[in-house]
């Protein structure tokens, strides 16, 4: 295993955490992923709960006449989508490692809001773990792999928690820089650099444009404009739109500290840094012990970035395939 050593100049945590979605890489990346975005096929997945997720296969025999090792499912972060430029890195070179690949969008991430009425929360596992099982079975192989970044990357934890019990057809799950405590993120985000902040009210209020465009019966239309703050949007949304009578109660149902991870029977790796701005580590003494969890600390890569040299390329998708490469040779 190799650890990840930023280029000169690129270890700064702000400035990684930036160039992972921001910059030269939304040019460089999207030209390097394009054998993965046009030879995708879009797909919807619909759970038993009627619940529609919107996805983008790219298979082997698109590209190749060679045989998939497996499916490779990627999970972008809070507003994130599956055009996210870690999303394209990762699966760029899966693609090339041999696997399938799906990039799956969260409920109203992506082009999807108009597939479900009611809106994303962060509790809504159930879907995921539904839609997860769905592709492994139908598109499934030799080697199965879920990966996921910051809010992705905690429901890919989660799912990694039910996959054994929901029957799915999982080999192997890595996380990276996922939420571990929901409070304490917030947190950061609050008290932190107020660009972060500022980022995310920017992009979830533009998202729930888009859903009132689809839904113009949802009543939080004329609320918008007077939120300014990420707590204020979680009091509203949480207290209006979730079944929870508290806004810390609805953070602390997708934390995955404490014993959550006790009973965990599928191979996982969570990878962080310990100088990322929104996902502080300290948590990391919190998750419960198990033989299937390792984890991997680092000490630069800001959020989810692990920006590697002036080419703005990612460490953190090779150390996926690495890891995955690994996981389906010892089978």
């Amino acid at each position: 295993m190799s650890s990840f050593r930023p280029a000169r100049g690129l270890s700064n945590p702000h400035l990684q955490s930036i160039l992972s979605s921001m910059g030269p890489r939304k040019v460089l990346e999207p030209k390097r992923a394009k054998k993965l975005t046009q030879n995708a096929e879009e797909v919807v997945i619909e759970t038993p709960e009627g619940v529609k997720l919107l996805a983008y296969l790219t298979k082997q025999s698109s590209i190749s006449s060679g045989t998939a090792k497996g499916l490779a499912i990627i999970l972008h972060g809070w507003e994130g989508s599956s055009d996210s430029l870690y999303v394209l890195s990762t699966g760029r070179k899966m693609l090339t490692a041999g696997y399938d690949v799906l990039r799956l969008n969260l409920r109203d991430h992506g082009n999807s809001h108009h597939l479900n009425d009611e809106v994303f929360n962060s509790t809504r596992l159930q879907e995921v773990i539904d839609a997860v099982k769905l592709a492994c079975d139908a598109w499934g192989g030799q080697h199965n792999v879920l990966c996921g970044y910051s809010l992705g990357g905690n429901f890919s934890v989660r799912v990694a928690r039910y996959a054994h019990e929901a029957h799915i057809n999982l080999h192997q799950v890595v996380a990276i820089c996922p939420v571990l405590h929901p409070p304490t993120t917030m947190e950061a985000l609050n008290n932190g650099v107020s660009l972060y902040e500022q980022y995310f009210v920017r992009k979830w209020k533009k998202s729930l444009n888009t859903k009132l465009t689809h839904f113009p019966s949802l009543d939080f239309g004329p609320a918008l404009p007077k939120l300014k703050t990420l707590d204020q949007m979680n009091d509203f949304f949480v207290l209006g739109y979730t079944d929870f009578e508290q806004t810390n109660d609805y953070f602390e149902a997708y934390a995955i500290v404490g014993d959550f991870l006790a009973e965990l029977s599928t191979p996982t790796t969570i990878i962080t840094s310990a100088d990322d701005p929104m996902i502080p580590p300290a948590h990391l003494k919190e998750l419960a012990p198990s033989g299937y969890l390792t984890v991997e600390l680092e000490q630069f890569g800001g959020h989810c970035a692990f920006i590697k040299d002036w080419r703005f390329d990612s460490w953190a998708s090779d150390r996926i395939v690495e890891i995955a490469h690994s996981s389906y040779s010892q089978q």
